[in-house]
């Protein structure tokens, strides 16, 4: 007998967002409606932040990673850019934002978030490809929080801090009630959505000048969902090619050099959409568990990813893979059965 779908599912995600996704499946309603009307604070919230230093760090991501990660140079400091880590078959092995701190050539330095726990993985891979190289992995002292909603801005300025420009991916070094503050756009599925990393040890007094009511982690994914978006490790993990996750606009570049995995992923792409996506569902009485199967017509053409209850859409909504020709929007499917409840895709993610 074959491994189940579950089984494949849960083997191949990041074990802490595995347990994550699981629990919020299973914990009842989740109202994200306070996040959609006014600000709030969450965190700390489950990223790993690394420094990148060595005079060769983006020429050697760049050959590396999906994006191109050399437009950061002409860019400058205080923007970024998202890209993904493949296997040689184009599988995904890690998936991050990158932000450039100082372009100085030799003293220069780049901050990479990931997911908590995927940051292993990226390093250990790329390890095996520095040779000559001057590209050095460290974890930065910082932990993220998260300030979202309408008012997240203006909370901001009134507590004296500066605020990144207003493209994708941009930052700004600044203070916040008087605590250097790295402050990152970041869309969170809500208005407003923005990282603030900080020192550990100054994450209470940050909060405290903020005076902002908190949301949780629960909340914040609830709205992740509500996005769509995808999450590293849950919707997104080796079983899938970047192209399937809804990642082809948000973090590759088929304009660039060579990178791992790429031969496979242009492939895909040239032949047209992949044989599954990641998609967005509503339906059923209760959110079905990850890994859970999809069918349509009597036939499993997908599984589940992440699920909530949602308070604000009226109940249960959910990110899977569908296969071609099964994953148009307003397609109804089956959970968990052949004859199960239906649930109607919504949106590609």
């Amino acid at each position: 007998m074959g491994m189940s779908t579950f089984q494949k599912w849960s083997d191949s995600a990041l074990p802490s967002v595995r347990d994550a996704l699981q629990l919020l499946a299973s914990s009842g309603p989740v109202d994200t409606g306070a996040l959609h009307s006014s600000a709030h604070i969450t965190g700390p919230l489950p990223i790993d932040v690394l420094a990148v230093t060595g005079r060769d760090r983006v020429r050697f991501l760049n050959a590396m990673l999906s994006n191109d990660v050399v437009l950061l140079d002409g860019a400058g400091p205080d923007h970024g850019v998202r890209a993904t880590l493949s296997s040689v078959q184009g599988r995904l092995v890690a998936d991050t934002h990158l932000y450039l701190v100082d372009q100085e050539k030799k003293t220069g330095s780049m901050l990479a978030l990931f997911e908590a726990d995927a940051s292993h993985a990226f390093v250990e891979m790329l390890d095996k490809y520095v040779i000559a190289e001057k590209v050095y992995f460290e974890p930065a002292e910082l932990v993220a929080i998260a300030i979202c909603g309408p008012g997240a801005e203006e909370t901001l300025r009134a507590a004296g801090a500066d605020l990144p420009h207003e493209s994708h991916h941009a930052h700004i070094a600044t203070k916040v009630g008087g605590i250097p503050t790295r402050i990152i756009r970041r869309d969170l599925g809500v208005p407003e959505g923005h990282l603030l990393l900080v020192t550990e040890g100054e994450v209470d007094a940050l909060s405290a000048s903020l005076n902002l009511p908190s949301a949780t982690l629960e909340q914040l994914e609830a709205a992740r969902i509500e996005g769509p978006l995808p999450r590293a490790g849950g919707d997104m993990t080796p079983l899938n090619i970047v192209l399937e996750a809804g990642l082809k606009e948000r973090a590759v570049s088929f304009t660039k050099g060579c990178y791992i995995g790429q031969e496979v992923i242009c492939r895909i792409d040239s032949m047209g959409t992949p044989a599954r996506l990641l998609v967005q569902l509503q339906g059923g009485e209760e959110p079905p568990s990850p890994g859970t199967e999809l069918f349509r017509d009597g036939k499993a053409v997908g599984y589940v990813t992440s699920a909530v209850d949602s308070v604000r859409l009226g109940g249960p909504v959910f990110l899977g893979y569908v296969k071609k020709r099964s994953n148009e929007p307003g397609t109804a499917l089956q959970v968990g059965e052949a004859d199960g409840p239906s649930a109607e895709i919504q949106a590609v993610v």
